[in-house]
């Protein structure tokens, strides 16, 4: 029989280890020796929220098979559930460049990211970890204090012991019933091998029952972070039929991709995947991408990337959208498209992409697409991510400028809005420097602060490329610093691969927090404007400037828990 020994511990040196909390927005390295006690150690919380804890334990002794597990102690008003998770690490080659004033150093090159909740930890004498846990909190919670204990167990020396830590919860009398914020990140699902992840490097066929289980796995974690809106590729996932010039359209697998994310609580809006491509070089013009008969005539034609297209038997090409058998396509997929929309309910939610980031030089070709798409799709709303601005004004409905280019053209947006436009803002591989991104070398405050963007500069909207877009075949492992550092780390992913389950990091977590902030600032706003706007001022000074303090940070975000609770 193995002995227990029951070490009741709150941050105090043991013989075999010791928890301290640590706030959630600290990026914990692995050689940090210095843990001083919070100024103020209440998560503070408003119901509807899930509250964020980070503790660190650290080991006097060779600790093995570490697990963890956390509790609501009896005599709440509520009842509350938690998770807990062990934060893992990866590697950061090569830095970024410009790089940012506020770029984080690691003296190993590895930085805390991932949070694996199905593992053990073995930890040697004199390291640490650290533990994330999350706890949701029903928006039927009743307002009050709660306590929130959480236990480590190892084995020393093969004796199991434990550690515990107390952790005070404040829920305030704030309800979030549902978030506004729309917010997307791009999945990668149609493209198998990113799924074949999922299944320990298994081949998944498309549209098998493995696929659609793999796909609910994405739809629960997205669910689960307030990510709303969902890119469904209406054209790949449509089955073709060409006979004389005359299509016939089978939307059963769009059907059931929308049906599994809205089931899930996943899709308020769908944004139709893109219906145009770069013909050439960065700058050239757009052409549609159009599926054909498999035949030498169409194999002479640049392919498109409809990874679908041989699984249907047809061959994708690109053509200009003055083609004639571009525009015998449109003309017929658009109308078919929408009317099915429309039976299933999902036309009110329905917006279209056209094609990724255009510029100035190809814009011309952009709004010539845009302008034919509307004839048939009267009422859908053109979204696209852009790189430019005025030179686009007639073909889209919904803007999302990059942030920089947003800064840069801030006046030409504020128009917009005046005139009934739709504006959300987007990061990816830019910007850089200064400005606020998701970039594992940032501050994690800066994933977060991006709401509050949104907030201060009436962004209504959040859109970036990268939920899953994973560069190795060990993405928990592998240099997080995609393409031999051309994509900064972490702008290619979000969410790290387990088996047959999908790994948040604590960059969703902050994200999803920052969602929360968002609709908190939106409530204030109405309740008392000029608070509201002194709030997110004291924190975000510009498009790229902002407090970094964390402890100031929770100072102001009391202070709008309070506001609201009067």
């Amino acid at each position: 029989m193995v002995a227990s020994v029951f070490c009741f511990v709150n941050g105090n040196a043991q013989n075999s280890a010791a928890l301290y909390q640590v706030d959630a927005l600290q990026k914990v390295f692995k050689d940090r020796a210095y843990f001083p006690p919070l100024v103020d150690d209440t998560i503070r919380a408003a119901a509807g929220e899930t509250a964020s804890i980070q503790l660190v334990i650290k080991a006097y002794s060779t600790i093995r098979a570490l697990s963890a597990n956390a509790v609501c102690m009896p005599g709440a008003a509520s009842k509350l559930t938690a998770t807990t998770g062990w934060v893992t690490y990866v590697p950061v080659g090569r830095s970024y460049t410009p790089a940012s004033k506020d770029l984080l150093r690691s003296v190993s090159g590895y930085f805390p990211d991932p949070i694996v909740d199905d593992t053990v930890l073995n930890l040697s004498q004199g390291e640490i970890n650290p533990l994330w846990i999350s706890v949701p909190i029903p928006v039927s919670a009743i307002a009050g204090n709660y306590k929130i204990q959480v236990t480590a167990t190892g084995l020393v020396n093969g004796r199991k012991e434990q550690f515990r830590r107390t952790v005070p919860l404040k829920v305030y009398a704030v309800k979030v019933p549902e978030t506004s914020l729309w917010i997307t990140n791009w999945s990668s699902q149609y493209n198998t091998e990113m799924l074949e992840l999922l299944n320990r490097g298994r081949k998944v066929e498309r549209y098998s029952p493995l696929y659609w289980e793999l796909l609910k796995v994405h739809a629960d974690m997205m669910a689960a972070h307030n990510q709303n809106v969902h890119r469904i590729y209406a054209a790949w996932n449509t089955k073709f039929t060409l006979h004389d010039g005359k299509y016939t359209f089978d939307f059963s697998n769009f059907d059931k991709e929308a049906a599994l994310f809205e089931k899930a609580g996943a899709l308020k809006r769908i944004e139709g995947g893109h219906l145009a491509w770069r013909s050439g070089a960065w700058d050239d013009p757009f052409f549609v991408e159009v599926p054909l008969e498999d035949n030498e005539e169409t194999r002479k034609l640049k392919k498109g990337p409809n990874p679908a297209a041989d699984f249907y038997g047809i061959r994708s090409v690109l053509l200009p959208v003055s083609d004639p058998r571009a525009q015998n396509f449109l003309n017929q997929f658009l109308p078919a498209l929408k009317e099915h929309l429309q039976q299933k309910g999902w036309l009110g939610k329905y917006m279209q992409h056209i094609s990724d980031e255009p510029t100035a030089k190809n814009a011309p070709s952009y709004v010539e697409i845009s302008s034919y798409v509307k004839k048939y799709l009267p009422g859908v709303k053109i979204i696209d991510a852009v790189l430019t601005s005025k030179e686009l004004k007639d073909g889209i409905d919904v803007w999302v400028p990059v942030l920089d280019v947003f800064h840069k053209d801030y006046s030409f947006y504020q128009e917009l809005k005046k005139e009934g436009k739709e504006l959300w803002f987007y990061t990816c591989v830019g910007p850089r420097g200064n400005y606020a991104n998701r970039f594992i070398e940032l501050p994690l405050i800066q994933t977060r602060y991006l709401h509050w963007i949104n907030f201060k500069y009436g962004a209504t909207g959040y859109l970036h490329w990268g939920l899953n877009y994973w560069g190795g075949r060990d993405p928990l492992r592998d240099d997080a610093s995609r393409d031999a550092g051309k994509l900064p780390a972490g702008d290619a992913n979000i969410v790290y691969p387990g088996y047959k389950k999908l790994y948040t990091s604590i960059r969703f977590e902050a994200m999803r927090d920052g969602i929360y902030d968002y609709e908190l600032l939106k409530m204030l706003e109405k309740k008392d404007p000029a608070k509201a706007t002194s709030l997110v001022n004291s924190v975000i000074m510009g498009f790229a400037d902002y407090d970094n303090s964390i402890l100031y940070f929770r100072k102001i975000r009391k202070q709008l828990l309070e506001a609201l609770s009067r």
